[in-house]
């Protein structure tokens, strides 16, 4: 009789691995049908051990164990892809439960017998078993040099009999890579992402195993779990976006898990983007990785930037949303059917409103997160919306502070912008996409398709909308440039620059930045055409600062009420104490009646990595059991992408 102890292949399972018996003979490594919640489930074997070492500890249980009768065998996941998993959960201290259901398509759980029979016919690759370091290459090229020297590798690579897996952060991104690099290889490329129907990817798969040519893969990371045994190259791209950032449980950074794959199968990793993270460029001088092709940190759009700062002479009626050199160039290019984009910011009308008489800001009476002004559906009247908690609020209030009704709108959203712009060219057809505009990625699409299908329309859009645009546009304008600058975040001079960055390369002609500072770097850099002293510069900034890359830090947050946030506070402080913690409140000290309290540890970056990512990295296993012993109601955060 054995005992074993599974990791269920489903997500929402408490921390800890689950305990069974069985009379079969099931070694580690293989999957079996377990009885959870009176369903049967998959679950992976991770430990096995004889009755009779464990009798006494069995006797002592407080619950009866469940026998399992039925084993799949082994495991069809490569046994890299599952170590990885582990590994990565150690990383971001998360329990592997989450994390193996999480990174295993469902559609794989769910169909696991059907494409358990089917016969692998590639090769295996050799495993890593030293960790040695694998290649891997930097490569900050334009996205259309990138795509023809990506021809050249796919051609190199078939010659080799090795598969490529270009793993990209959404569908949207994968579409277009795959537009462009199935032409001529149509029968040997693959796309795989969580749109994809479940008969569509069993097939896929299908294919893909039993194909004995070398093949394309372009998909999400999940879908490394592919067993293709043949893999020699995977190339990490749009390396830049916050989208591989997990929004639910494990919270896993999947560039992350990325390169670790790629280094326990021993494939070559290529990490692709037009900008590179700013940590990613550090690491080609603190590691020593080299570059598929010399970095270029060069702007080579050839549109012309113009930049629109204070003019000397007020606008005639005061502050106007567009400045009158904006309008003339949006005139001209309406008039000769040509489209126009406008960029802001933030959604909503305006971003704050103030008191002018005591200077207090109207925030929401629920978490104290400022409330941000909006127009209503039917465009009728105005209303008040947090944006964090989503309590609506009428605009006939009074300053909660002094009382006063002198109160003032501020800042410029995409729904000022709408306003102004319908008011000032009320002929024109005007779209607007934002998070508050569509919903879904089906209407983002729909409102894209008909601004790119007319003729002399204008788009009001923020960063939600360049990820859908697909055509080049004649006039790009930024509404508000300063605003960006009012996001709290450490790497918030790395986003502008991102920002400008695609703004830049989506328009064909000209771009207008409208800002009061016009001589704030990440503009001085779109106009010299360079940004390789405005990433040196940052990153001298944050090496000074003690931040990433320079450091690694964990962030660990805690809500409650008043008596429990206090009392979190001492237990962190006590905890964490050989770490020199620092504890502060959150940005947002208070959610309705729960209050926020943060704590901050900054480690040396191998004193909390894997050997894949940094040579000579380690994971602290006393500071790894710390935080896995903290009760769920304690979020930790490592790599977090704020400090808030």
């Amino acid at each position: 009789m054995k005992i074993l102890s599974v990791i269920p292949l489903k997500k929402g399972v408490l921390k800890g691995n689950l305990t069974y018996f069985s009379s079969l003979d099931i070694p580690v490594g293989n999957i079996v049908s377990i009885s959870l919640r009176n369903k049967k489930e998959l679950g992976l074997v991770v430990a096995t051990e004889d009755l009779s070492q464990k009798k006494s500890n069995v006797k002592n249980m407080n619950f009866n164990l469940k026998k399992i009768n039925e084993t799949k065998g082994s495991s069809i996941f490569l046994p890299e892809y599952l170590e990885s998993i582990f590994d990565v959960s150690n990383y971001f201290a998360k329990n592997r439960n989450n994390a193996i259901a999480s990174l295993i398509p469902r559609v794989f759980i769910e169909k696991y017998d059907e494409i358990s029979k089917t016969k692998n016919e590639t090769e295996n690759n050799k495993k890593n078993d030293k960790n040695l370091r694998v290649e891997k290459l930097l490569f900050q090229y334009p996205l259309k040099d990138r795509m023809s020297i990506y021809k050249t590798l796919i051609r190199e690579s078939f010659a080799k009999r090795k598969s490529i897996f270009i793993v990209l952060p959404t569908e949207l991104d994968i579409k277009k890579f795959e537009d462009f690099l199935a032409r001529g290889v149509e029968q040997f490329t693959f796309s795989l992402h969580s749109g994809n129907s479940a008969k569509k990817t069993i097939l896929n798969y299908k294919k893909i195993i039993t194909s004995k040519h070398p093949l394309l893969i372009i998909g999400t990371a999940p879908y490394l779990s592919m067993p293709k045994n043949n893999i020699g190259t995977i190339i990490l791209e749009q390396e830049n976006s916050s989208a591989y950032k997990m929004i639910a449980k494990p919270f896993f950074d999947l560039r992350i898990f990325t390169e670790v794959f790629a280094s326990k199968i021993g494939a070559k990793l290529i990490i692709a983007d037009n900008l590179l993270r700013f940590e990613t460029l550090a690491r080609k001088e603190i590691e020593n990785i080299n570059t598929l092709h010399p970095l270029s940190y060069r702007v080579d759009s050839g549109n012309e930037v113009m930049v629109l700062g204070k003019n000397p002479e007020k606008e005639k009626g005061g502050f106007q949303i567009l400045k009158r050199e904006s309008l003339e160039e949006i005139k001209n290019t309406l008039k000769n059917k040509q489209n126009v984009f406008i960029f802001s910011l933030r959604k909503g009308l305006a971003t704050i409103t103030t008191c002018k008489d005591c200077g207090n800001n109207i925030v929401c009476e629920n978490c104290n997160s400022t409330l941000v002004l909006y127009s209503s559906k039917d465009e009728t009247k105005k209303i008040f919306i947090c944006n964090k908690c989503g309590k609506e609020k009428d605009t006939n209030i009074t300053c909660d502070v002094c009382g006063s009704w002198n109160l003032m709108p501020l800042g410029i959203g995409t729904d000022t912008v709408y306003e102004y712009t319908k008011k000032i060219l009320p002929k024109i057809k005007i779209f607007k996409l934002d998070k508050e505009s569509a919903k879904t990625k089906k209407g983002a699409e729909n409102i894209i398709k008909e601004f790119e299908n007319s003729k002399g329309a204008i788009l009001i859009g923020t960063e939600m909308a360049l990820l859908y645009m697909s055509n080049k546009i004649p006039l790009s304008v930024i509404a508000s440039f300063d605003s960006l600058w009012s996001i709290p975040n450490f790497r918030i001079a790395e986003k502008i620059l991102k920002i400008l960055l695609t703004i830049n390369t989506q328009t064909e002609g000209k771009f207008i930045i409208q800002a009061k500072n016009e001589t704030d770097g990440a503009i001085l850099a779109i106009q010299r055409e360079n940004f390789l002293s405005f990433i040196r510069e940052e990153l001298e900034d944050r090496k000074v600062l003690g931040y990433p890359p320079f450091k690694r830090f964990i962030k660990i947050t805690f809500s409650g009420n008043k008596t429990e946030t206090s009392k979190a506070r001492e237990v962190l402080k006590e905890l964490f104490k050989d770490y020199h913690p620092e504890i502060f409140s959150g940005f947002i000290p208070k959610t309705k009646d729960k209050y926020s309290t943060n704590l901050l540890l900054k480690l040396e970056t191998k004193n909390w990595s894997l050997p894949a990512l940094f040579i000579g990295g380690k994971i602290d296993e006393v500071l790894l059991s710390k935080l896995m012993s903290l009760p769920r109601s304690f979020q930790v955060s490592v790599d977090p992408e704020d400090l808030l």
